[in-house]
This record gives structure tokens, sequence and C-alpha cells, in this order.
């Protein structure tokens, strides 16, 4: 399958590598200056499961990614605040043929990317395994994951479609299921995102430290062993990189609709507000 990566951080480099690996024609973009001018110098680097790996694959930034052959499938996995302008970009990508699927943490993806794909063609999911970039060059790919996906609709091409990039996912050693309701997914790891990712940044701990005290709550009780290690994409972005989080994808999308719908989100809000005092506590800046 020919697949365009947008976003190779941590999460796009785990399954850029995964898919090149199980032969798949895989090309790479990226909008972080400092990553896409490693990405074509030194390669795709990464620890993976206790080795070294390096990978040389084509990478371009969004406005130099060539419109031809055409690509079977557009893989996103960029940051939040990201999406729309990086969907705009690739408009030109957007062949007959081609699917969209987005696997990034964050609630409400399936709006931003229906504005420049028809819904027909766009897969839905997440992801739970796990990625750290300590520095523009590296990326450390630890521990034991999976990912699910499913269409939007009951388009018998559309759910082929799904059916064939979970076998493509699965020859790849990604661990994929098929889903019949991938909204639901997707809010369900927002539960966990809009907890783990927000503690985790707000407290500065990995998730089994947090697992450790006593208030930790029963609903992600088995992250606490299966990611411990893991500091959260929120972390990552916010004390390691000093950059902006996702939080308004995430528990701010909640306290937003929450409040449209008259259902009161104090903790949503709590949180969203905390993360943004911090952000500004610490003067995050977008650096990509």
């Amino acid at each position: 399958m020919r697949i365009a990566v947008a976003g190779v951080g941590g999460m796009g480099t785990r399954f850029a590598l995964k898919l090149a690996q199980a032969g798949n024609d895989i090309t790479l973009v990226e909008t972080w200056s400092a990553r896409l001018a490693a990405l074509k110098t030194q390669g795709l680097q990464a620890k993976l499961d206790g080795q070294e790996v390096t990978m040389q694959l084509p990478a371009y930034a969004p406005d130099e990614v060539p419109a031809t052959p055409g690509f079977d499938l557009i893989l996103f996995l960029t940051k939040s605040m990201q999406l729309a302008a990086l969907a705009r970009t690739l408009q030109p990508l957007y062949g007959p043929q081609t699917y969209v699927l987005c696997l990034m943490n964050g609630i409400g993806h399936e709006q931003t990317l229906g504005k420049y794909v028809p819904q027909e063609r766009l897969l839905l999911g997440n992801t739970m395994w796990t990625a750290q970039m300590a520095r523009p060059d590296h990326v450390l790919l630890q521990d034991d994951g999976s990912c699910e996906l499913g269409s939007l609709t009951a388009d018998p091409t559309q759910v082929q479609m799904a059916k064939t990039v979970v076998e493509v996912f699965r020859q790849a050693g990604l661990k994929p299921r098929l889903l019949d309701d991938p909204r639901y997914s997707v809010f369900r790891k927002g539960c966990v995102n809009g907890t783990l990712n927000t503690l985790c940044t707000l407290l500065e701990c990995n998730v089994a430290e947090f697992g450790q005290t006593t208030p930790a709550h029963a609903l992600v009780e088995a992250c606490y062993t299966v990611i411990g290690e893991h500091y959260p994409s929120m972390y990552q972005d916010l004390v390691v990189n000093n950059r902006p989080t996702e939080i308004d994808y995430i528990n701010g999308y909640v306290a937003r609709h929450g409040q449209a719908a008259g259902v009161a989100t104090p903790y949503c809000q709590l949180l969203t507000a905390q993360v943004h005092v911090k952000e500004q506590l610490r003067h995050a800046h977008n650096d990509q």
C-alpha cells in the first residue's frame, strides 16, 4: 500500500517504520523544520523495541509532496492544533481513490478533516502505542500497544478499505482491531487522555508514578502497569519541550461542548485552565 504519514513525531515514526518494514511504500510529511531536516539528512532513526533502527524514506514539507502517482492512504498523526492547516495544504493529494485515516489524540478531528475529505473516504480510530521523541533526529519506541479503526459510514467500499487497512497494519505488527463504531473509541480514548495526559503533565510524573498515588482513579488503572514508564505526549510537549499542549482538543473539547449543551463539566474546565496557566508560566512556545 502507498501511504503518506502526515506528522512524523514519535507516533508517526512508529507507524512509518513498522509499515515500511512490512513492505509498504511510505512517504513522510512533516511541518517542523528541524525534524524535516533530520529526516532528509539522517533518515528515520529510532530505538525500536531495544534495537537502533535507521531507515531512509522520502520526506517532504506539506507543500512539497508530489501528487503523483497518488496515495492509497494518508495517515494523520500530527498535533491537533496543526491538523486544519496540514489537511488544507495536502488537498492536492486527496485523489478519488485516496482514503484518509486519523489516529490522533483528541476529539473533533472528524469535523476538521470533513471540511476537506468526503465522509465516505474518511477512516477514524486511535492508538494505544507509546512513543517519545527525545530530540528532532531520534525517537524512543518501547512498550506494547495496539490500535483500532473503522469506517464512518456503511458504504461497502469504505468498509472494505477499513478491512484492508486493518490487514496491512496487522502484517506490520501494529495489532489493529476493526471497529463498528470508531466514534465511541475516540471518545473512550479521550477519557484516558483527559485523565492521564492532563494529570501527568500537571504533576510532572509518568503513568506508573501517578498510578501509585492513593487518589488515582480506577478508570485508567490498567494503564499504570501496561504503559507505566511512559510519559504522555502532553507531558512531552510542555514539560520536556516547552511547547503548547493539545488540552483544547481533549478536556477543553468536553468543556466547550458541555457548555453549549448546558451540561456542567467543572473538572474538565478546571484541568483545561490549569494546563493553560502552566503553559503561560513556562512561556511555552510553538517552534514547529
